[in-house]
């Protein structure tokens, strides 16, 4: 049996290579996703945002909300994922 220290260890490298293929599945459909990974807020594992083009944005949402739900799924990890739009860069900078 693994010490606790080990299994924390594989259990975080498990959740890393999870929010990992998030991100991946994000950056497939829009390379220029900006990601941002947050603290829990609770009980979940891990909270990952996503900033994408607006004509990128329900391509993105309906993407890595899929495989959120498929990873709580298979492997129990409760990943929340925001996906929002970018500004564009004519808003930020009249901000």
């Amino acid at each position: 049996m693994l010490s606790k220290p080990s299994r924390r260890k594989r259990w975080q490298s498990m959740l890393n290579r999870r929010i990992n293929e998030l991100i991946e599945v994000a950056k497939h459909i829009e390379p220029e996703t900006e990601i941002i990974i947050h603290e829990p807020f609770e009980d979940e594992d891990a909270v990952v945002e996503f900033l994408v083009p607006p004509e990128k944005f329900d391509d993105v949402y309906e993407s890595v909300t899929h495989k959120s739900t498929q990873i709580w799924w298979e492997d129990g990890f409760d990943i929340v994922v925001w996906v929002h739009e970018k500004k564009p860069v004519e808003v930020k900078e009249a901000e």
